[in-house]
Order: structure tokens, then C-alpha cells, then sequence
């Protein structure tokens, strides 16, 4: 199906806001027309969209869907993962994820991200698990990297070991690890006794690595390795982040992720806002607006080894794309306000999973597989059937849980 979104304004690959209107072929950007300009054959959906404005469709570099479940606050900032993992096995959140099935949690998480314009999510999680769920129409999920879960004797025991994943990526596709996800002296280990096995290279991505010292940012540097950062995860559970500053004064890429929503029970949307505003307070301004959303799109997408087809907008690339009111004020002040009620359309592969009910004849599927839903008073459709998901939860916990990551309510 063609489709042709007319009159908006988007944000071109070099991050700058373009006039344009974007011809959609099928799954793909097929062709950037001037205003104005008529494409060679008449589209199959033409929507004016003047007033809007149209992202890439965001990356979010870090998550495990299967943890889809608020978890416990956090009584106290916490000096290693572990730590934080054996607090929550001692709560009610983590018995009640325990009951619920593995179908169940990957599309709530997959909602969380539908929601938060995500349209690529990277589910660290061992590949006989994640594969099961590739190709689900709402988001789609990283398929090609490799991983360890971390480095330290307190990992959890995911692939094939540190040096054979490490190998398996043949120096091209992402190996992705936490690493120094702690203060402990072993966490902080962790870094020299990845370079000492050898993993320590350019398709490297470290996660959450608050533990980092500056000897071993020089040769994460040097190795041209990359970092993702999970600010509000971070935030919560440890109240302290990576050495930012440093790091993007060395030349390293930075990408963000939400984690999972057991430490941190909301969208990327709160994360690009955490991260804006601790840019300001803790590092000084360093990064610009345009470094923050470069962190979920082509920034992400180059450090994912995926920049090909996708995280910009231009022909070629794959039409995930995400649209918004322009608002009174600048675009990046309107990208960054964003929340679900604000979001006019997630398009995915070409197609619409979430937005504006006015905006409907963008949908990819019979319009009979969306669900009707108020999310902040505002009238949207969303792919799927959120609303069994949520009872069928509530049957088998026998209780009502309240996800703050879907704001939804049934439509009137």
C-alpha cells in the first residue's frame, strides 16, 4: 500500500527540521516528494499531516521485555545489580511476575514501547527466549547480536559464554553486555577483565556501566566501543549514572534504553526527559538536544549496526516512523514533552499501531484489529487487544496491577 503523508515537517538526517512530503511504499521511505510535488502514481492513502511533525521512529538500546512488571521502590541506593536482583525476588512484584506467562509479558512490554514511539527495541534476553517473539507486528525486536548478561561471578549464565558470543559476532554485529553495573570493587573489574578476554571491541555495547573509571574510558575509547544509558533505571536503583561527561568527551557513542520496568516502570519518553534535564544539572550542558535524539535514532541505530535501515528518514529506510503536533513552540520543545496522549501515530513497517483515531486510515491491518482506547482523555487506537491482556492479568494474579506504562483507559 502507498501512502502519502503531505505538508508535515520532519527531521532530516543530518537533524535539522525539512519540508517535505514522505511517500510510503509498502514497509519503506519509498521517496521524499517537494511540497507540492505529485508522486508518479496516485497513492492509496493520502493524509494531509500540516501541523505535525514526523520523527524517525525511536530505538530504544536497552530493555527486557520479559520483566514487563513494576517492581518494588527501591529502599536505598544500591551498590550492585545483584544486589537490587535479590531485593526484588523478596517482593510481591517479583512472585506476581512469576505467575504470569512469558506470552504475557513480552506484549506488555511491547506496549510499554508502542506507547513511547518506540519502533526497534533491543530485548537483552537469551535468544531461545527473545526469538519466539520476533516479528510481533507491534514493535520490532533486534534480531541479529550477541551477548553475555555480564562479566563479574555474579552474571547470569546467558549464550555460550563471554568469548564464544564475542567470536559468533565476528567483529560486525553488536555484543552486548553490562558491564560495571555497580560500585563494588568486582563490578568495577569488570571492564579490564573484558578487554583482557579479548571482547572488548568496536561492536562492544556496555550497558549502564556507572562503575567505569577514567583509565578504563580510555580504552573503551580506544576500542571504540559504545555505551547505553538507562537514565531513570539508573536513577532508581543506584542514584548515580556513567561518567557521561567523560565519555562523550572522548569520543564515545552514547545510545539510550529504558531497562526493564522492574526498576523503572515507565516509557522512553521519561527517559529523554531525565536525561535532558540531568544534561543541565550534573554535566554541564554537554550534550545538545540534537545529541539526545540522536541517542534513539541514528545514533542508536549506527551503534546497533542497523543505520541502513534504520533510526532517519530518507528513501530507503524502513517506515517506522513516529508523528506529533508541532505545538506553539520549537520541535525539539515539542519532541521532548511528548507522552502517549500527545503521540498522533507510531507507524511501524508502514503501518499505524497506536495513534489518534482521526488518523485511522494509516492503519496497516483491517481497522477490526485495533482496540478503541482514551489515553489522557484523547481518543486512539491501539493494535491489538490490550484490554484482554489486562483482564486476563487480573484473573491470574487476582488482583487489579497498575501499570503506569499503559495510561489506558476502554474507548467511549
Amino acid at each position: 500500500m502507498r501512502k502519502l503523508l503531505r505538508n508535515a515537517r520532519y527531521l532530516a538526517p543530518d537533524l535539522s527540521i525539512a519540508e517535505g512530503d514522505l511517500l510510503l511504499d509498502g514497509d519503506l521511505i519509498a521517496q521524499i516528494l517537494t511540497r507540492g510535488e505529485s508522486p508518479a502514481r496516485p497513492p492509496d492513502v493520502d493524509l494531509n499531516l500540516e501541523g505535525y511533525l514526523i520523527f524517525p521512529g525511536l530505538i530504544n538500546a536497552h530493555d527486557h521485555l520479559i520483566e514487563a512488571f513494576p517492581g518494588p521502590a527501591p529502599t536505598r541506593p544500591f551498590a550492585a545489580w545483584h544486589e537490587w536482583e535479590a531485593h526484588c525476588k523478596t517482593s510481591p512484584a517479583f512472585r506476581h511476575l512469576q505467575r504470569l506467562s512469558a506470552a504475557d509479558l513480552y506484549t506488555l512490554g511491547l506496549y510499554r514501547n508502542a506507547l513511547s514511539g518506540v519502533t526497534l527495541v533491543v530485548d537483552h534476553f537469551p535468544r531461545e527466549v527473545r526469538a519466539t517473539f520476533q516479528g510481533n507486528p507491534l514493535v520490532a525486536l533486534l534480531e541479529h547480536f550477541f551477548l553475555a548478561h555480564s562479566v563479574s561471578a555474579h552474571r547470569l549464565e546467558w549464550g555460550q559464554g563471554i568469548q564464544e558470543e564475542f567470536a559468533q559476532a565476528r567483529g560486525i554485529l553488536p555484543f552486548i553486555l553490562h558491564v560495571g553495573e555497580g560500585t563494588t570493587q568486582d563490578l568495577q573489574e569488570e571492564c579490564e577483565s573484558l578487554n583482557r578476554l579479548g571482547a572488548l571491541a568496536e561492536n562492544t555495547v556496555l550497558v549502564n556501566p556507572i562503575g567505569l573509571q577514567q583509565a578504563q574510558l580510555e580504552v573503551v575509547a580506544a576500542r571504540r566501543a559504545s555505551l547505553v544509558w538507562c537514565p531513570c533505571s539508573c536513577q532508581n536503583v543506584f542514584g548515580a549514572h556513567p561518567p557521561l561527561q567523560a565519555a562523550h568527551q572522548a569520543g564515545i557513542r552514547i545510545a539510550l534504553g529504558t531497562d526493564r520496568a522492574l526498576s523503572h516502570p515507565g516509557l522512553l519518553f521519561d527517559d529523554l526527559r531525565l536525561a535532558r534535564r540531568l544534561n543541565q544539572e550534573l554535566l554541564g550542558g554537554v550534550f545538545s538536544d540534537a545529541d539526545l535524539i540522536r541517542m534513539v535514532t541514528s545514533g542508536a541505530a549506527e551503534i546497533l549496526g542497523v543505520g541502513k535501515g534504520f533510526g532517519s528518514i530518507a528513501p530507503g529506510q524502513t517506515a517506522n516512523l513516529l508523528v506529533f503536533p508541532a505545538g506553539e513552540g520549537s520541535p525539539f520543545e515539542a519532541f521532548f514533552a511528548l507522552t502517549p496522549g500527545r503521540v498522533s501515530m507510531v507507524i511501524q513497517r508502514g503501518g499505524m499501531v497506536f495513534g489518534d483515531e482521526a488518523l485511522r486510515t494509516a492503519s496497516a491491518l483491517d481497522v477490526g484489529q485495533y482496540s478503541e482506547c482514551l489515553v489522557e482523555d484523547q481518543p486512539k487506537i491501539l493494535l491489538g487487544r490490550p484490554f484482554h491482556l489486562l483482564e486476563r492479568i487480573e484473573n491470574k494474579l487476582e488482583e487489579t496491577v497498575r501499570f503506569p506504562f499503559l495510561p489506558l483507559f476502554p474507548g467511549k
